[in-house]
């Protein structure tokens, strides 16, 4: 099963099964699980606008992680050069995932932060990053463009098995 949401007209965000596992597996679904997070990668498609999300990076033991926060290490940065250098720079960087310990997951004022931070700091293909947010029941994603523009986008499979995701 992969997650098709729309993210303009003539541009989609596809994340794969196996990324969306990979992220899933680190749902705060226990009170004693902390955040988790890590960077997405994939490619952006020739024939259309579209976006895939093949994989992502998972925790690392340097990050920083609690109950309601999460630090990323530099240690994701490095495996994502890594995987870039692996599929002979066809691996593209495409935005942060992290967890929230809520069924509808929303970011926080620290969590927008940390997205606009990376689209006017980090080097990356396209006109924007994308960011979920993996909850509890939920899984929520946004996109911030270069120009600013932040918005939630919409899931467009809707009608198939439900994975917890809108």
């Amino acid at each position: 099963m992969k997650l098709v949401y729309r993210v303009t007209q003539h541009q989609r965000l596809i994340i794969v099964e196996h990324a969306l596992q990979q992220m899933q597996a680190f749902a705060q679904r226990r009170c004693w699980d902390s955040e988790a997070g890590g960077v997405l990668l994939g490619r952006h498609l020739l024939d259309s606008r579209d976006v895939v999300v093949d994989e992502v990076t998972t925790p690392q033991n340097t990050d920083r992680r609690g109950r309601f926060n999460f630090f990323r290490s530099s240690r994701h940065e490095l495996e994502a050069h890594k995987r870039w250098n692996e599929e002979e720079r066809t691996l593209a960087y495409l935005g942060l995932w992290h967890t929230h310990p809520e069924p509808d997951p929303t970011p926080s004022s620290v969590d927008q932060r940390d997205w606009i931070q990376a689209v006017s700091g980090d080097t990356f293909e396209g006109d924007r990053l994308f960011f979920p947010i993996i909850g509890t029941r939920d899984i929520r994603i946004w996109t911030l463009s270069r120009r600013g523009a932040f918005r939630k986008l919409k899931l467009e499979n809707e009608n198939e098995e439900d994975h917890g995701a809108s």
